[in-house]
């Protein structure tokens, strides 16, 4: 009982974060237009950015994990504050218009809501015993055993002489280190393999949501006479974003090879590389397609934080890094907007950074070692 009160604080706790952190962004930005789900999900991204940059300080600095657990927990307990100071308000504004908003969405999010629910009953109740699994756990656990970040082998518990760039500069796992930590009787695996595991779930439907808000926008409504509540505004991007969101997991449920998505999404939910899959592409769809519509005003500062989160989350945040050049590139070169080609080097900085140290690291032009 106590693990599985444990477990849910967690889940909370953490969810509640993440909504405080985009709130404070948000409110920075001076957006006047307040959404829940884009506060949640631009905090993920915003909160595992800046946990990149802080672990890997600590990492290269051999300072022990519980330094780390303690200068997070400082910025989770002034996020927080923060949050609820410049936040609650509009939070009260999204509560006091909840039932208009649902009238917006209709049957659709009902549908939303029972696919959502039985995707993260999946994933917390999946049991895996593979590899990828065990070394997941295994470096969350290692790191809590023994008050390190990253000098020790997961898998043998042998001590290690130099850092892998492979692993030492994506710093997902210590994350959940850290939460055990200073959740004192959590489990590493409940908070790896349960925890996480449904907080990436819901931080993918919200991913996959906001692409849907962004290929639908309400422009076909302008052209209609609003007469009825199905016909207000929102309610057409909403009601086709739910419908996109539904088909989405359709095609990831009906996933059948190791290479497809929904696997990643079902089976592998604790790895990096199904966050890079089912989160960190489709947010940088979504930032494309409104770059493309012209209705972003912070692409290029969104797709700094999800490029930043990405390379925390695994090396595979390359994919991502093309993805974005793929789609900005021909943008500009079209417009002839090339005053945008700084602000896109500036928003890709945190994977061209980590692709510098990687390719150094690898060829032995940047040697670190674990211990002094």
């Amino acid at each position: 009982m106590a693990v599985l009160l444990l477990s849910a604080a967690a889940l909370v706790v953490q969810l509640f974060l993440f909504l405080c952190v985009g709130s404070i962004v948000m409110k920075i930005r001076g957006r006047q237009v307040y959404s829940l789900s884009q506060a949640a999900l631009l905090g993920y991204f915003v909160w595992f950015g800046l946990f990149e940059a802080v672990c890997l300080i600590c990492e290269i600095s051999l300072l022990p994990l519980r330094t780390l657990s303690l200068i997070m927990a400082a910025a989770a307990g002034a996020a927080i504050l923060l949050g609820l100071y410049t936040g609650y308000r509009s939070w009260i504004e999204a509560m006091n218009s909840l039932r208009y908003r649902l009238s917006l969405h209709g049957i659709t999010f009902i549908l939303l809501l029972v696919a959502l629910a039985a995707s993260v009953a999946f994933v917390i109740l999946y049991a895996d015993a593979s590899a990828d699994s065990g070394w997941y756990v295994g470096e969350a656990s290692t790191a809590l055993a023994t008050d390190t970040i990253g000098r020790f082998d997961p898998s043998t518990g042998t001590a290690t002489f130099l850092f892998q760039a492979r692993y030492a500069l994506n710093c997902f796992p210590y994350h959940n280190a850290v939460i055990c930590a200073l959740l004192r009787g959590l489990p590493v695996i409940v908070q790896a393999r349960s925890v996480m595991s449904a907080i990436n779930m819901i931080m993918s439907f919200l991913a996959v949501y906001a692409l849907g808000l962004s290929l639908f926008p309400d422009e076909e409504e302008k052209k209609e006479k609003i007469r009825s509540i199905r016909n207000r505004p929102g309610s057409y991007s909403r009601r086709r974003a739910d419908l996109f969101v539904m088909m989405v997991f359709a095609i990831n449920l009906l996933s059948s090879t190791i290479y497809m998505p929904g696997v990643f999404l079902y089976m592998r939910t604790y790895e990096g590389k199904a966050l890079i899959v089912n989160v960190v592409i489709p947010a940088v769809l979504a930032v494309g397609v409104r770059m493309w519509h012209e209705m972003e005003e912070d692409s290029m500062r969104n797709l700094f934080w999800i490029l930043a989160a990405a390379v925390c989350f695994s090396a595979s945040s390359i994919m991502a890094l093309i993805l974005s050049l793929m789609i900005a590139l021909p943008l500009i070169a079209v417009r002839g907007a090339w005053n945008r080609l700084v602000p896109l080097i500036c928003a890709c900085s945190p994977v061209l950074a980590w692709g510098v140290v990687y390719y150094l690291i690898q060829h032995g032009m940047i040697v670190l070692r674990t211990w002094r």
